[in-house]
C-alpha cells in the first residue's frame, strides 16, 4: 500500500536518508570521542616520561593540545607531533631516558615514511642535529639562557635591570608568583584583557605552536609571575614553564609575556629579574628566556641557501611580530646562546615543510588576516 497525501509520502522517501544521517552522525560523535580520549591518554602517558626523564627547554611544550603523540617500541621515549600538510612536524626533541633519544628520533623518521609523511624535527639541539648528520639542518631560533648560580645585578652591565626594578619599588609594584588557576578574579580578569588588548593592538592573530597563550597558563604546572601594585592593578604578567631532570624541576622557562597600556616602563623587566631573583634562591640551574623564533647571533659563518632565506623572512617579518628586537632585549640580561634548529630528510621537501611551519604556527589565520600581514609588512619596511 503506498503512501497518500504530501507529508506520507516525503516521509516514504526520506526516511531511509534520515535514518543514514543519523548513523553517520552518531558514528562521526563516537569516532571523535575516541580521538579525543586516545590524545588525552597518550598526553598523560607523555607527561609521565616528561616527569620521569626531563627533557631540554622546549620539553614541557610537547603537554600542549594540538600534539599527536609517537612512543618507542620500548615505551621509553615519545616524539609530540603534529601532521600538517603531509609533513610530520615535532614540538622539539623526544622525550625519553637521555640514551634513547637518538634511536627514537631515527625510528619515528621511519614511522613517518611508512605513513607516506615528511619527518621534520623542529626546535632541536645541537645534540640531536649531530645524531641526525645525514639530514638538513637550519637554525630557526636562539635560545637564551640565564645561568644562575651567585648571579648578582652588579656592575654598569646590569644598569637597565636595577633601574627596572627601582621603579617596580618606587611604583609601589610587586611580583605576585601563582598558579594561574589560583588567581582571584580581579587578577585573571585583568590577565585576560592584558592578552586582549595585546593582540588587538597588534591588529593580528595569536601566534601558537611553540608560544603559549592564555589557555597553556591553565596548566597547575606552570608558573606566573604578575607585576601588581597596591590598588590590585596588573601591570604585567609572564608565564614559565617547568624544566625537569630525572624527576626534578631544575630551571624554568619563559613563554607567555604581556605588559598593560599603562604599565610602568621596564615592567617585563622587572618581572624577569624577579623571577631571576627568585629561582637562583630556590637552587634553579638556569633560567631559560626562550627561542626567539628567525632570528639568531651572527657567527660569521657560511650560510647555506634555505639559511639566508629564512633570515630574509625573519628581516621581513620584524617590524610586524619584531623577533630580532626580542631577542635584543634579551640581551639585557646577560645570557648565554645556544641555537635551535630544524632538521628535515631532504631539500626537496623544504617548501612544504615550510607551508606547515606556517599553519602551525598561525593555524587560523584568515585571508582578510594574510592581507593586513601582508600589508602591515609592506608598510612598516
Amino acid at each position: 500500500m503506498l503512501p497518500t497525501g504530501r507529508l506520507a509520502t516525503m516521509l516514504h522517501q526520506w526516511i531511509g536518508v534520515i535514518f543514514w544521517l543519523v548513523v553517520l552522525t552518531g558514528g562521526l560523535i563516537t569516532f571523535r570521542k575516541a580521538i579525543v580520549e586516545r590524545r588525552a591518554a597518550d598526553r598523560a602517558r607523555a607527561r609521565e616520561l616528561l616527569e620521569a626523564h626531563g627533557g631540554t627547554s622546549m620539553a614541557h611544550m610537547i603537554t600542549w593540545p594540538g600534539n599527536d603523540y609517537w612512543f618507542a617500541p620500548d615505551g621509553q621515549a615519545v616524539v609530540a607531533y603534529r601532521v600538517i600538510s603531509s609533513v610530520a612536524l615535532t614540538t622539539g626533541e623526544p622525550v625519553g631516558a637521555p640514551t634513547s633519544r637518538g634511536a627514537a628520533a631515527r625510528e619515528f623518521s621511519r614511522f613517518c615514511v611508512r605513513n607516506g609523511w615528511t619527518p621534520c624535527f623542529y626546535g632541536i639541539t645541537d645534540e640531536l642535529r649531530q645524531d641526525l648528520s645525514s639530514w638538513n639542518s637550519v637554525q630557526v631560533a636562539e635560545e637564551t639562557v640565564v645561568p644562575l648560580k651567585g648571579l648578582e645585578f652588579k656592575g654598569k652591565k646590569w644598569q637597565d635591570i636595577r633601574t627596572a626594578m627601582n621603579k617596580a619599588k618606587n611604583s609601589g609594584v610587586t611580583a605576585e608568583c601563582l598558579s594561574y588557576a589560583d588567581a582571584p578574579p580581579w587578577m585573571s580578569s585583568q590577565i585576560k584583557a592584558l592578552s586582549r588588548d595585546w593582540l588587538a593592538d597588534k591588529g593580528l592573530p595569536d601566534m601558537r605552536f611553540t608560544l603559549g597563550g592564555l589557555d597553556e597558563l591553565a596548566d597547575p604546572d606552570v608558573r606566573c609571575l604578575v607585576a601588581v601594585d597596591g590598588r590590585q592593578h596588573v601591570h604585567g604578567v609572564t608565564s614559565w614553564l617547568p624544566v625537569r631532570d630525572e624527576g626534578r624541576i631544575m630551571a624554568w622557562t619563559l613563554d607567555f609575556m604581556r605588559r598593560g597600556r599603562d604599565a610602568f616602563p621596564g615592567v617585563m623587566e622587572f618581572l624577569i629579574a624577579s623571577m631571576v631573583v627568585r629561582c637562583r634562591d630556590e637552587g634553579s640551574k638556569y633560567l631559560s628566556l626562550s627561542g626567539a623564533p628567525l632570528a639568531r647571533l651572527d657567527r660569521d659563518e657560511r650560510t647555506v641557501f634555505p639559511q639566508r632565506l629564512l633570515d630574509v623572512v625573519g628581516k621581513t617579518l620584524e617590524p610586524v611580530y619584531g623577533f630580532r628586537s626580542l631577542l635584543a632585549f634579551k640581551a639585557k640580561f646577560q645570557p648565554t646562546y645556544l641555537p635551535l634548529y630544524m632538521a628535515y630528510p631532504r631539500v626537496a621537501a623544504l617548501p612544504s615543510v615550510g607551508n606547515a611551519i606556517a599553519k602551525a604556527y598561525l593555524p587560523k589565520i584568515t585571508f582578510r588576516q594574510a592581507f593586513q600581514l601582508i600589508g602591515k609588512v609592506v608598510t612598516r619596511r
